[in-house]
């Protein structure tokens, strides 16, 4: 299967990736099927087949990578730091107001949305460029790190940590990966050592520790 070089499983808009993959062969079968140009009917056929062996091929990864409980499909109606936030202490002792998911508007909360999902999209790089997630969200640096102090009462960094501790934990309690050191490197931390500190200062209890609980 080729799916793989076309599909990022990991990435936030997977569903998006998803749809694409199979629109364009489904397209594919489409257009032949109606084509009076095309007269040669192995070339039909050919054409059919491969399209079609597109979407087998990435229904069958769907199917492996569900069963594996390493694809989540569900589409969020609220940003992610909202769950993070409730579930957890030191989070909400880390913010130094209260977060109120009921109180902040929809627009605000979709901004929250898409900056997650530009933030999930780019957590093996070990330093974000702010500039750049700034330029990706339509606003300036300086209006970034007011807007995420406002929404979430963090600091955009501390706002990126908390996300990439997040990602790690649930690679862990899903089963994704077993070695503290490719979990540290998946969610852009080089110094394995320090990706447990700030992960135990986060949840209480070592990445080691959480693996072994859960053997």
């Amino acid at each position: 299967m080729n799916t793989a070089k076309t599909i990022d499983w990991s990435s936030p808009d997977i569903l998006e990736q998803l749809i694409l993959n199979i629109k364009n062969p489904l397209e594919n079968i489409i257009t032949v099927s109606k084509s009076t140009a095309l007269h040669h009917k192995d070339k039909k056929d050919e054409i059919i087949f491969s399209s079609s062996k597109e979407i087998s091929d990435i229904i069958e990864e769907i199917m492996l990578k569900t069963k594996a409980k390493t694809l989540n499909l569900t589409f969020r109606s609220r940003p992610e730091i909202f769950d993070i936030y409730e579930s957890n202490e030191n989070v909400r002792d880390l913010c130094s107001d209260e977060i109120n998911p009921q109180k902040m508007a929809k627009i605000d909360q979709d901004w929250l949305i898409n900056l997650e999902k530009e933030v999930f999209g780019s957590l093996t790089q070990n330093e974000l460029n702010l500039y750049e997630l700034s330029y990706k969200m339509a606003v300036s640096e300086r209006q970034l790190h007011r807007k995420v102090a406002n929404l979430v009462y963090l600091t955009p960094n501390k706002y990126i940590r908390v996300l990439r501790l997040h990602k790690a934990k649930q690679m862990i309690d899903n089963y994704i990966q077993k070695s503290i050191s490719q979990i540290a490197y998946a969610v852009g931390y080089n110094d394995v050592h320090y990706f447990s500190r700030l992960f135990a200062d986060q949840y209480d209890i070592t990445p080691k520790e959480l693996i072994s609980s859960l053997e």
